[in-house]
Protein backbone atom coordinates (compact mmCIF):
# COMPACT_ATOMS: atom_id res chain seq x y z
CA UNK A 1 0.00 0.00 0.00
CA UNK A 2 1.33 3.42 -0.99
CA UNK A 3 1.45 5.68 2.09
CA UNK A 4 2.95 8.75 0.41
CA UNK A 5 1.15 11.98 1.26
CA UNK A 6 -0.98 13.46 -1.52
CA UNK A 7 -2.40 16.89 -2.24
CA UNK A 8 -4.82 18.37 -4.75
CA UNK A 9 -3.21 20.89 -7.10
CA UNK A 10 -5.27 23.26 -9.29
CA UNK A 11 -4.31 23.45 -12.93
CA UNK A 12 -2.90 26.96 -12.41
CA UNK A 13 -0.20 25.56 -10.09
CA UNK A 14 0.89 22.47 -12.03
CA UNK A 15 4.60 22.50 -12.81
CA UNK A 16 6.95 20.06 -14.53
CA UNK A 17 8.37 17.56 -12.05
CA UNK A 18 5.16 16.90 -10.10
CA UNK A 19 4.27 13.20 -9.79
CA UNK A 20 0.67 12.12 -10.33
CA UNK A 21 -0.92 10.26 -7.40
CA UNK A 22 -3.91 8.95 -9.38
CA UNK A 23 -4.85 8.07 -12.94
CA UNK A 24 -6.25 11.18 -14.62
CA UNK A 25 -9.32 10.91 -16.83
CA UNK A 26 -11.17 13.34 -19.11
CA UNK A 27 -14.86 14.14 -18.55
CA UNK A 28 -15.66 11.39 -21.05
CA UNK A 29 -13.66 8.88 -18.96
CA UNK A 30 -10.72 8.71 -21.36
CA UNK A 31 -7.43 7.97 -19.59
CA UNK A 32 -5.16 10.98 -20.11
CA UNK A 33 -2.18 10.45 -17.77
CA UNK A 34 -1.31 7.40 -15.71
CA UNK A 35 -0.63 7.37 -11.98
CA UNK A 36 3.06 7.81 -10.98
CA UNK A 37 3.81 9.87 -14.09
CA UNK A 38 6.47 12.55 -13.64
CA UNK A 39 4.81 15.48 -15.37
CA UNK A 40 6.75 17.04 -18.20
CA UNK A 41 6.02 19.47 -21.02
CA UNK A 42 4.02 17.00 -23.10
CA UNK A 43 1.88 15.60 -20.28
CA UNK A 44 1.04 19.06 -18.89
CA UNK A 45 0.08 20.25 -22.37
CA UNK A 46 -2.17 17.19 -22.64
CA UNK A 47 -3.92 18.11 -19.38
CA UNK A 48 -4.49 21.56 -20.83
CA UNK A 49 -5.84 20.04 -24.05
CA UNK A 50 -8.53 18.18 -22.09
CA UNK A 51 -9.26 21.13 -19.73
CA UNK A 52 -8.49 19.19 -16.57
CA UNK A 53 -9.31 21.39 -13.56
CA UNK A 54 -6.89 19.95 -11.03
CA UNK A 55 -5.02 16.76 -10.16
CA UNK A 56 -3.77 14.75 -7.17
CA UNK A 57 0.01 14.69 -6.81
CA UNK A 58 2.47 13.39 -4.25
CA UNK A 59 3.76 15.98 -1.80
CA UNK A 60 7.34 14.81 -2.33
CA UNK A 61 7.40 16.21 -5.81
CA UNK A 62 10.16 16.09 -8.37
CA UNK A 63 12.36 19.06 -9.10
CA UNK A 64 10.71 21.45 -11.52
CA UNK A 65 13.07 22.80 -14.14
CA UNK A 66 13.65 26.51 -14.36
CA UNK A 67 12.64 28.72 -17.22
CA UNK A 68 14.06 27.45 -20.50
CA UNK A 69 16.98 29.40 -21.94
CA UNK A 70 15.09 30.37 -25.10
CA UNK A 71 12.23 32.00 -23.18
CA UNK A 72 14.58 33.58 -20.63
CA UNK A 73 16.53 35.26 -23.43
CA UNK A 74 13.34 36.52 -25.08
CA UNK A 75 12.07 38.01 -21.81
CA UNK A 76 15.27 40.05 -21.40
CA UNK A 77 15.02 41.62 -24.84
CA UNK A 78 13.76 45.12 -25.66
CA UNK A 79 11.17 43.57 -28.01
CA UNK A 80 9.44 41.82 -25.13
CA UNK A 81 9.47 44.91 -22.91
CA UNK A 82 7.78 46.91 -25.67
CA UNK A 83 5.34 44.08 -26.45
CA UNK A 84 4.35 43.66 -22.80
CA UNK A 85 3.67 47.39 -22.37
CA UNK A 86 1.26 47.31 -25.31
CA UNK A 87 -0.14 43.95 -24.19
CA UNK A 88 -0.87 45.23 -20.67
CA UNK A 89 -2.73 48.28 -21.94
CA UNK A 90 -4.70 46.15 -24.43
CA UNK A 91 -5.77 43.64 -21.78
CA UNK A 92 -6.87 46.52 -19.54
CA UNK A 93 -8.88 48.12 -22.37
CA UNK A 94 -10.52 44.81 -23.31
CA UNK A 95 -11.41 44.17 -19.66
CA UNK A 96 -13.05 47.57 -19.25
CA UNK A 97 -14.93 47.25 -22.54
CA UNK A 98 -16.24 43.73 -21.97
CA UNK A 99 -17.34 44.50 -18.43
CA UNK A 100 -19.27 47.54 -19.65
CA UNK A 101 -20.88 45.50 -22.44
CA UNK A 102 -22.00 42.77 -20.03
CA UNK A 103 -23.45 45.38 -17.68
CA UNK A 104 -25.33 46.92 -20.61
CA UNK A 105 -23.60 50.23 -20.02
CA UNK A 106 -21.92 50.36 -23.41
CA UNK A 107 -22.25 48.99 -26.90
CA UNK A 108 -19.63 47.11 -28.86
CA UNK A 109 -17.30 49.27 -30.93
CA UNK A 110 -15.63 46.67 -33.15
CA UNK A 111 -13.22 49.09 -34.83
CA UNK A 112 -11.86 50.35 -31.50
CA UNK A 113 -11.47 46.81 -30.17
CA UNK A 114 -9.82 45.60 -33.36
CA UNK A 115 -7.42 48.54 -33.46
CA UNK A 116 -6.19 47.74 -29.95
CA UNK A 117 -5.21 44.23 -31.03
CA UNK A 118 -3.96 45.33 -34.43
CA UNK A 119 -1.48 47.66 -32.74
CA UNK A 120 0.38 44.70 -31.25
CA UNK A 121 0.36 42.87 -34.56
CA UNK A 122 1.76 45.92 -36.35
CA UNK A 123 4.66 46.12 -33.87
CA UNK A 124 5.62 42.46 -34.40
CA UNK A 125 8.42 41.58 -36.81
CA UNK A 126 6.73 38.36 -37.95
CA UNK A 127 4.06 35.82 -37.04
CA UNK A 128 6.70 33.73 -35.28
CA UNK A 129 7.61 36.80 -33.23
CA UNK A 130 4.02 37.08 -31.96
CA UNK A 131 4.08 33.45 -30.79
CA UNK A 132 7.44 33.98 -29.14
CA UNK A 133 6.14 37.00 -27.24
CA UNK A 134 2.96 35.21 -26.13
CA UNK A 135 5.04 32.33 -24.78
CA UNK A 136 6.77 34.82 -22.46
CA UNK A 137 3.56 36.26 -20.99
CA UNK A 138 2.67 34.78 -17.61
CA UNK A 139 1.42 35.39 -14.06
CA UNK A 140 -1.73 37.28 -14.98
CA UNK A 141 -4.74 37.60 -12.65
CA UNK A 142 -7.26 38.66 -15.32
CA UNK A 143 -7.18 35.36 -17.12
CA UNK A 144 -10.42 35.78 -19.11
CA UNK A 145 -9.24 39.04 -20.65
CA UNK A 146 -5.65 37.86 -21.19
CA UNK A 147 -7.00 34.73 -22.88
CA UNK A 148 -9.30 36.84 -25.07
CA UNK A 149 -6.39 38.99 -26.28
CA UNK A 150 -4.20 35.90 -26.82
CA UNK A 151 -6.85 34.12 -28.87
CA UNK A 152 -7.41 37.26 -30.96
CA UNK A 153 -3.69 37.50 -31.74
CA UNK A 154 -3.45 33.79 -32.53
CA UNK A 155 -6.53 34.00 -34.77
CA UNK A 156 -4.97 36.89 -36.67
CA UNK A 157 -1.81 34.88 -37.29
CA UNK A 158 -3.89 31.87 -38.31
CA UNK A 159 -5.89 34.03 -40.71
CA UNK A 160 -2.68 35.23 -42.29
CA UNK A 161 -1.47 31.65 -42.64
CA UNK A 162 -4.81 30.69 -44.23
CA UNK A 163 -4.39 33.58 -46.73
CA UNK A 164 -7.64 35.23 -45.67
CA UNK A 165 -8.40 38.68 -47.00
CA UNK A 166 -8.16 41.73 -44.73
CA UNK A 167 -11.88 41.85 -43.91
CA UNK A 168 -12.08 38.08 -43.31
CA UNK A 169 -9.12 38.26 -40.96
CA UNK A 170 -10.66 41.22 -39.16
CA UNK A 171 -13.79 39.16 -38.51
CA UNK A 172 -11.70 36.21 -37.31
CA UNK A 173 -9.63 38.41 -34.98
CA UNK A 174 -12.72 40.03 -33.44
CA UNK A 175 -14.32 36.59 -33.04
CA UNK A 176 -11.27 35.52 -31.06
CA UNK A 177 -11.44 38.65 -28.93
CA UNK A 178 -15.15 38.21 -28.08
CA UNK A 179 -15.49 34.42 -28.01
CA UNK A 180 -15.47 34.10 -24.20
CA UNK A 181 -17.64 37.12 -23.32
CA UNK A 182 -20.15 34.75 -21.74
CA UNK A 183 -17.63 33.66 -19.10
CA UNK A 184 -18.20 36.99 -17.34
CA UNK A 185 -21.63 35.61 -16.37
CA UNK A 186 -20.28 32.34 -14.93
CA UNK A 187 -20.11 32.44 -11.09
CA UNK A 188 -16.46 32.90 -9.98
CA UNK A 189 -16.78 29.95 -7.56
CA UNK A 190 -17.23 27.71 -10.63
CA UNK A 191 -14.92 29.53 -13.01
CA UNK A 192 -12.03 29.47 -10.53
CA UNK A 193 -12.69 26.13 -8.82
CA UNK A 194 -9.36 24.26 -8.57
CA UNK A 195 -10.81 20.75 -8.58
CA UNK A 196 -13.04 18.77 -10.91
CA UNK A 197 -16.42 20.36 -11.49
CA UNK A 198 -19.54 18.45 -10.56
CA UNK A 199 -21.91 17.63 -13.42
CA UNK A 200 -24.17 20.47 -12.31
CA UNK A 201 -21.27 22.94 -12.14
CA UNK A 202 -20.00 21.79 -15.53
CA UNK A 203 -23.45 22.39 -17.06
CA UNK A 204 -23.41 25.93 -15.65
CA UNK A 205 -19.88 26.54 -16.95
CA UNK A 206 -20.86 25.34 -20.44
CA UNK A 207 -23.64 27.92 -20.54
CA UNK A 208 -20.99 30.59 -21.20
CA UNK A 209 -21.22 29.73 -24.90
CA UNK A 210 -24.94 30.50 -25.10
CA UNK A 211 -24.55 33.48 -22.76
CA UNK A 212 -21.86 34.90 -25.03
CA UNK A 213 -24.18 34.68 -28.01
CA UNK A 214 -26.95 36.42 -26.05
CA UNK A 215 -24.56 39.26 -25.15
CA UNK A 216 -23.53 39.72 -28.79
CA UNK A 217 -26.73 38.92 -30.69
CA UNK A 218 -27.99 42.52 -30.84
CA UNK A 219 -24.57 44.02 -31.49
CA UNK A 220 -23.63 45.54 -34.84
CA UNK A 221 -21.00 42.92 -35.61
CA UNK A 222 -20.66 40.23 -38.26
CA UNK A 223 -22.91 37.22 -37.64
CA UNK A 224 -19.88 34.91 -37.72
CA UNK A 225 -18.49 36.67 -34.64
CA UNK A 226 -21.72 35.92 -32.78
CA UNK A 227 -21.67 32.30 -33.97
CA UNK A 228 -18.10 31.85 -32.76
CA UNK A 229 -19.18 32.77 -29.23
CA UNK A 230 -21.67 29.89 -29.16
CA UNK A 231 -19.85 27.41 -31.43
CA UNK A 232 -16.18 27.57 -30.35
CA UNK A 233 -16.63 24.46 -28.16
CA UNK A 234 -18.35 22.46 -30.91
CA UNK A 235 -16.17 19.66 -32.26
CA UNK A 236 -15.78 18.12 -35.71
CA UNK A 237 -16.86 14.66 -34.49
CA UNK A 238 -20.01 16.01 -32.80
CA UNK A 239 -18.67 15.61 -29.25
CA UNK A 240 -18.73 19.32 -28.39
CA UNK A 241 -21.33 21.65 -26.93
CA UNK A 242 -23.85 23.25 -26.68
CA UNK A 243 -25.61 21.79 -29.77
CA UNK A 244 -23.41 18.82 -30.69
CA UNK A 245 -22.74 20.21 -34.17
CA UNK A 246 -20.43 18.20 -36.41
CA UNK A 247 -18.43 18.52 -39.61
CA UNK A 248 -19.29 21.47 -41.82
CA UNK A 249 -22.10 22.54 -39.49
CA UNK A 250 -19.29 24.43 -37.75
CA UNK A 251 -18.18 27.34 -39.93
CA UNK A 252 -14.60 28.32 -40.64
CA UNK A 253 -14.44 31.20 -38.14
CA UNK A 254 -15.80 29.10 -35.26
CA UNK A 255 -13.51 26.22 -36.20
CA UNK A 256 -10.36 28.36 -36.19
CA UNK A 257 -11.36 30.15 -32.97
CA UNK A 258 -11.84 26.72 -31.38
CA UNK A 259 -8.32 25.68 -32.38
CA UNK A 260 -6.83 28.98 -31.16
CA UNK A 261 -8.77 28.68 -27.88
CA UNK A 262 -7.29 25.26 -27.12
CA UNK A 263 -3.82 26.25 -28.32
CA UNK A 264 -3.71 29.19 -25.91
CA UNK A 265 -5.04 27.08 -23.04
CA UNK A 266 -2.20 24.61 -23.63
CA UNK A 267 0.55 27.20 -23.85
CA UNK A 268 -0.57 29.93 -21.45
CA UNK A 269 2.30 30.97 -19.20
CA UNK A 270 -0.16 31.79 -16.42
CA UNK A 271 -1.06 28.12 -16.26
CA UNK A 272 1.99 26.54 -17.74
CA UNK A 273 5.05 27.38 -15.67
CA UNK A 274 8.29 25.71 -16.61
CA UNK A 275 9.84 24.67 -19.88
CA UNK A 276 7.61 25.00 -22.93
CA UNK A 277 8.15 23.13 -26.17
CA UNK A 278 5.83 23.99 -29.07
CA UNK A 279 6.44 20.57 -30.63
CA UNK A 280 4.73 18.91 -27.65
CA UNK A 281 1.64 20.95 -28.50
CA UNK A 282 1.86 20.06 -32.20
CA UNK A 283 2.23 16.39 -31.27
CA UNK A 284 -0.86 16.40 -29.04
CA UNK A 285 -2.93 18.09 -31.74
CA UNK A 286 -1.70 15.46 -34.22
CA UNK A 287 -2.45 12.55 -31.88
CA UNK A 288 -5.60 13.77 -30.14
CA UNK A 289 -7.08 16.55 -32.24
CA UNK A 290 -7.64 15.22 -35.74
CA UNK A 291 -11.16 13.98 -34.96
CA UNK A 292 -12.01 17.02 -32.84
CA UNK A 293 -11.07 19.80 -35.26
CA UNK A 294 -11.70 20.17 -38.97
CA UNK A 295 -8.54 18.84 -40.69
CA UNK A 296 -9.11 21.36 -43.49
CA UNK A 297 -8.02 24.06 -41.03
CA UNK A 298 -6.03 22.15 -38.41
CA UNK A 299 -3.49 20.52 -40.72
CA UNK A 300 -2.27 23.67 -42.49
CA UNK A 301 -2.15 25.56 -39.19
CA UNK A 302 -0.07 22.84 -37.51
CA UNK A 303 2.20 22.82 -40.55
CA UNK A 304 2.77 26.55 -40.26
CA UNK A 305 3.39 26.28 -36.52
CA UNK A 306 6.11 23.72 -37.14
CA UNK A 307 7.62 25.70 -40.04
CA UNK A 308 8.13 28.77 -37.84
CA UNK A 309 10.91 26.86 -36.04
CA UNK A 310 12.93 25.86 -39.12
CA UNK A 311 16.59 26.85 -38.55
CA UNK A 312 16.02 27.13 -34.79
CA UNK A 313 18.37 25.24 -32.48
CA UNK A 314 16.66 22.51 -30.44
CA UNK A 315 17.60 20.04 -27.75
CA UNK A 316 16.64 16.41 -28.30
CA UNK A 317 15.57 13.98 -25.61
CA UNK A 318 19.00 12.33 -25.62
CA UNK A 319 20.63 15.65 -24.71
CA UNK A 320 22.09 16.37 -28.15
CA UNK A 321 21.53 19.70 -29.87
CA UNK A 322 20.91 20.44 -33.50
CA UNK A 323 19.17 22.64 -36.06
CA UNK A 324 15.73 22.00 -37.53
CA UNK A 325 16.28 21.62 -41.27
CA UNK A 326 12.96 20.40 -42.63
CA UNK A 327 9.41 19.63 -41.49
CA UNK A 328 7.85 16.23 -42.10
CA UNK A 329 4.36 16.93 -43.51
CA UNK A 330 3.03 13.59 -42.19
CA UNK A 331 4.69 13.91 -38.78
CA UNK A 332 4.84 17.61 -38.02
CA UNK A 333 6.11 17.18 -34.46
CA UNK A 334 9.04 15.13 -35.76
CA UNK A 335 11.10 17.27 -38.14
CA UNK A 336 14.50 16.54 -39.64
CA UNK A 337 17.26 17.82 -37.35
CA UNK A 338 20.93 18.25 -38.22
CA UNK A 339 23.18 17.31 -35.30
CA UNK A 340 26.78 18.13 -36.25
CA UNK A 341 27.09 16.47 -39.68
CA UNK A 342 24.31 13.94 -39.14
CA UNK A 343 20.75 14.41 -40.37
CA UNK A 344 18.21 12.80 -38.03
CA UNK A 345 14.66 12.19 -39.25
CA UNK A 346 12.71 12.14 -35.98
CA UNK A 347 9.76 10.52 -37.74
CA UNK A 348 11.97 7.43 -38.19
CA UNK A 349 13.66 7.74 -34.77
CA UNK A 350 10.65 7.40 -32.52
CA UNK A 351 12.82 6.99 -29.43
CA UNK A 352 13.88 10.64 -29.88
CA UNK A 353 11.83 13.83 -29.68
CA UNK A 354 12.41 17.56 -29.33
CA UNK A 355 12.57 18.53 -25.66
CA UNK A 356 13.16 22.26 -26.02
CA UNK A 357 13.70 25.11 -28.44
CA UNK A 358 16.95 26.88 -27.50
Amino acid sequence: MDDREMKRVPISEITPGLITAQDIYSRTDQLIVNKDTVLGADSIAKLMFYSVGGIWVYVEEGQAPGEDAYTAALRKGADFVQFKDTYDSTVKAVKETLEQIVLGAAGIEPETMYDSVRGMIGDARSNAHIFNMLHCIRDYDDHIFMHSVNVALICNVFGDWMHLGEEENRVLTLAGLLHDAGKLLVPPRILNKPGRLTDEEYDIAKMHAESGYEILKSAAVDERIKRAAIDHHERFDGSGYPAGKAGNEIDMVSSIVGIADVYDAMTSRRIYRGAFCPFDVVRIFEEEGMHLFNPQYLLPLLGKMAETYIHHTVQLSDGSRGEIIMVNPRALASPVVRVDNTFIDLAKKQELKIDAVL
